[in-house]
């Protein structure tokens, strides 16, 4: 049992770690009983007094029966109770936690039977990642034991926050006895220990904020359906509109080039226009020498005859 608490006894001390990490092996008068000082003796006390505490505690709130230091299979655990059919551990730390190892050991308790699990450890960052509540003092006056971080209500808001005052460890075991407090998810990543009440309330509430979610989701799809249909309008008027275009392209392509061949034959025509009224002038030219020449002739006759008469 000494070597399960991490104590010594005298000799070398085989501290095996009950989370399933690597064994400390340590020299005589390394730590625990076997370092014989005040502080670590006391220490150790106060551990040993307040697992005892918890055993009374929970056989008074209602526990069949609540034991020390026993085994859940092959897992050691600080504080084993069980009521009914239903047994929970309960693991002390003093000092800091590695969350992965915590929850590696969370784990193999509950594959080994426990049903729940509960870490009491000093206050830090990895209390509302386990199922764990944060005690600042593991001495108190009268066993007054007071739990820090851990604790979760909902009497002002609408979801479960931190508590922010510190909640007596008794009154937590009352209500973890008889059902009345339990630990759950507050977010995707940390969770807490709330009443049953609290929790069906922050419960409701995020059902009502996934209700509305949903009905967000079915509206915006929705509306991201009608977007759909309405651009799958728009691309078929396009598409129709791109046809009319091409078909518009085709036309005017076509008359272009009809336009195009009537230029071309107004090009030959008036080729040939200019043809003929250049033939047309060197006939006339050609009529003005013709007349001219003819005069002439006639001319000539007349002065013929003329001279004739006056001959005779």
């Amino acid at each position: 049992m000494l070597a399960e608490l991490g104590l010594s006894d005298g000799r070398v001390a085989d501290t095996r770690v009950p989370d399933g990490r690597a064994p400390v092996v340590g020299a005589v008068g390394a730590g625990g009983y076997g370092c014989r000082c005040p502080e670590c003796a006391a220490a150790q006390w106060d551990i040993q007094r307040l697992k005892y505490w918890l055993c009374g505690r929970l056989v008074s709130y209602g526990a069949d029966v609540a034991e020390v230091d026993r085994r859940v299979g092959d897992v050691p655990v600080d504080v084993l109770w069980r009521s009914g059919e239903r047994q929970y551990a309960i693991v002390v730390r003093t000092g800091p936690l590695d969350r992965e190892s915590a929850q590696h050991h969370t784990t193999r308790l509950r594959t080994s039977g426990c049903d729940g699990v509960l870490w009491l450890c000093p206050p830090g960052y990895w209390v509302e990642h386990l199922p764990a509540l944060g005690i600042a003092e593991f001495a108190p006056p009268a066993c007054d034991y007071r739990a820090e971080v851990g604790m979760l209500y909902a009497s002002n808001s609408a979801v479960v926050v931190p508590c922010r005052e510190p909640y007596e460890l008794r009154e937590f075991l009352c209500g973890w006895v008889h059902g009345e407090i339990a630990w759950g998810y507050r977010d995707v990543m940390t969770g807490g220990w709330a009443t049953v009440t609290d929790w069906e309330h922050h419960t409701r509430t995020q059902a009502s904020v996934i209700a509305r979610q949903r009905q967000e989701l079915v509206n915006q799809r929705t509306t991201l359906a009608l977007s759909r249909k309405s651009v799958r309008d728009k691309q078929k008027q396009i598409m129709k509109l791109t046809a009319r275009l091409e078909r518009a392209e085709e036309s005017a392509q076509e008359g272009a080039d009809s336009l195009a061949q009537v230029r071309r034959t107004l090009d030959d025509h008036r080729r040939v226009d200019a043809g003929l009224r250049a033939t047309i002038a060197s006939l006339q030219k050609a009529i003005g020498h013709w007349q001219l020449i003819t005069y002439c002739a006639m001319m000539l006759i007349v002065t013929f005859i003329a001279g004739a008469i006056f001959v005779r």
